[in-house]
């Protein structure tokens, strides 16, 4: 845990004009500073910094933040270590408590698993790029369309086919074949010695997300089994959280807000090799969803690219289920029988591989068809059985939203009730725990809250009057802990620092709309401050209306005495209790 104020240290040091122009070229304009966003493809300058107020805004894609979700976003990291990267940077000294014996005989051995590894890649690399071991290996893939250039930004190689290449040469280098033994490189003899653990086969370098190698998938270049041999897990490779080629891939990723994710390393290479840049795989294991969350500090979506046997149908299921438990998009492209990425891309380019994309299924509403496509709807057994499959993936879903959406689709597809689908996932007519959320105003908008946020940030008479009337009689929960900051910050020194407000705010799409919105003021010059936050308070007030009406609706259809009733009847309750404070 680092303390509160060395993360307020690095950020008060840590210029953030410095720090983004290391990774964008920014020229003034006005009291901001313009650059092409590093965060999507753009011909037209629309990513936004602003010194004075620490943060940054791209009216292109909507991402915003601070100094630090900057470096969060661009280097793949988590909040700790993005912090100690800045101090790094900026001299500032972080105190870490003294490493107990276990966890320094922890760091100590990633240490070596590191070298170990990078060692190992070397030695391979070398075989096969110059050595006449590694002949073989180098038609191999010249047959497979794979010349020199992109062995080595893949960093391939080729283990000999002899017993101990790789463990002579690291005996030479004086390398623990201890931890070469652990880390799957090399086996011990039973009447002493080692013997190497890849022998005679095309190794793929598994990377972490700064690309230091940490693993190595082996394929024969024959017919022979086991087709694919990986590294064993170890204390620096978790398959579960590890994606091959997401180093290479992570800018390209950011760019495009999204990602192809393939089964195979030949698939990878093949996307990779015809310009599409933003791919990664899963190494020899089920999708995960420590997957996901690696892949989200880059993607907004992903698109799935599994076999078309069943096999590769079962991979999509399990994958859907954790994109939906995740709330993370997703869309299947769906491969012709017979055929992969790999496949596919060497027969009919790339351009046919991109229609392929652009006819890409929401995984949701695949699975549903696939379903119906096996089934016959027309009868009531039919139905049912359908309902079967689809119910248990509709609560996994985590946006009500799309679920409620979803569910309407499937009665008008099956011609039965929405309530029938309703009360075969084991709820009333509602699935929404919440089912009217007070209201976000929709990106590229203002709505009153964000506008008196805004407001309270320039002009200290305005966070003095909320603070008057209570915060909580007019933010919705998830605005309410960063009106109140700017209060604290206004009653204590009359300066807001604009990166601590973000900080409080725990959704990356209100995060970002709230920077869009921080990041300029022209829209203040010349405002009427107590108008302004009148005209602000009945906007609210109407707001409020409307959704009791809307609420005292659906709770005159709803199933008596049933959850999701008493949810509506709760909600109601709430708004009423508002809006009489508002009044």
């Amino acid at each position: 845990m680092i303390p509160e104020d060395k993360v307020r240290e690095v950020r008060d040091r840590a210029a953030i004009l410095d720090i983004v122009s290391d990774y964008v070229g920014l020229k003034k304009s006005g009291v901001n500073y313009l650059g092409l966003c590093p965060f999507h493809s753009e011909k037209t300058p629309s990513f936004n910094v602003n010194p004075v107020k620490g943060i940054y805004h791209c009216f292109g894609c909507g991402v915003g933040g601070d100094v630090v979700s900057f470096v969060m976003r661009m280097e793949g990291l988590a909040f700790p270590e993005a912090v100690r990267f800045l101090a790094r940077r900026v001299g500032v000294v972080i105190p870490e408590r003294p490493l107990t014996a276990l966890e320094k005989r922890l760091v100590d051995e990633k240490d070596l698993l590191f070298d170990l590894h990078e060692t190992a890649a070397r030695f391979y690399e070398k075989v096969l790029l110059k050595e006449a071991s590694g002949e073989q290996c180098r038609q191999y893939l010249k047959r497979r369309g794979v010349d020199a250039e992109i062995a080595r930004a893949y960093r391939l190689g080729y283990a000999p086919d002899g017993w101990d290449a790789l463990a002579r040469y690291l005996d030479e280098k004086k390398v623990s074949l201890d931890a070469a033994e652990k880390a799957g490189l090399v086996r011990r003899r039973e009447r002493g010695g080692y013997y190497d653990g890849f022998r005679n086969r095309l190794l793929f370098p598994i990377s972490d997300i700064h690309g230091r190698p940490i693993g190595f998938g082996g394929r024969v270049l024959d017919d022979s089994l086991p087709k694919y041999l990986n590294s064993p897990e170890s204390a620096v490779y978790r398959k579960s959280e590890v994606l091959f080629g997401l180093s290479m891939a992570k800018q390209a990723i950011r760019e495009k807000g999204e990602a192809f994710i393939v089964e195979g390393y030949f698939d990878h290479l093949a996307l990779f090799r015809a310009g599409v840049r933003n791919v990664a795989a899963t190494c020899g294991t089920a999708l995960t969803g420590g997957h996901l969350k690696v892949l989200r500090r880059f993607a907004d979506r992903a698109y799935i690219l599994f076999d078309a046997d069943n096999a590769g149908k079962k991979a999509t299921l399990r994958a859907m289920e954790i994109f939906l438990e995740e709330g993370f998009p997703a869309h299947v492209v769906q491969m012709p029988a017979g055929e992969d990425p790999d496949t596919y891309v060497g027969k009919y380019g790339v351009d046919s591989f991109l229609g392929l994309v652009s006819a890409a299924l929401p995984v949701f509403e695949f699975f549903f068809r696939d379903v119906c496509r096996q089934t016959d709807i027309g009868t009531v057994e039919g139905k049912v059985a359908v309902l079967d499959e689809v119910t248990p993936r509709l609560r996994k879903m985590a946006d009500d939203v799309e679920r409620d959406l979803y569910v309407r689709e499937i009665a008008r597809f099956l011609a039965i009730e929405e309530n029938d689908v309703r009360r075969k996932m084991g709820r009333g007519p509602s699935q929404s725990k919440n089912p009217i959320p007070g209201r976000a105003p929709r990106r590229g908008t203002i709505g009153p809250e964000e506008m008196l946020l805004s407001l309270m940030g320039k002009y200290p008479d305005v966070a003095r009057q909320i603070a008057e009337f209570g915060p909580e009689r007019i933010f919705r929960p998830e605005l309410r802990p960063v009106a109140e900051h700017i209060v604290s910050l206004i009653e204590e020194s009359d300066v807001v620092d604009w990166s601590q407000i973000l900080d409080r705010v725990d959704s990356r799409e209100e995060r970002s709309r709230l920077a869009s919105l921080f990041i300029r003021e022209e829209h203040l010059e010349d405002m009427d401050v107590g108008k302004a936050f009148e005209q602000c308070r009945r906007t609210l007030d109407r707001i409020a209306l409307q959704e009791m009406k809307e609420l005292t609706v659906r709770l005159a259809q709803a199933e008596p005495e049933t959850e999701a009733y008493f949810e509506l009847l709760k909600r109601l309750d709430a708004l009423r209790a508002k809006k009489s404070r508002l009044t």
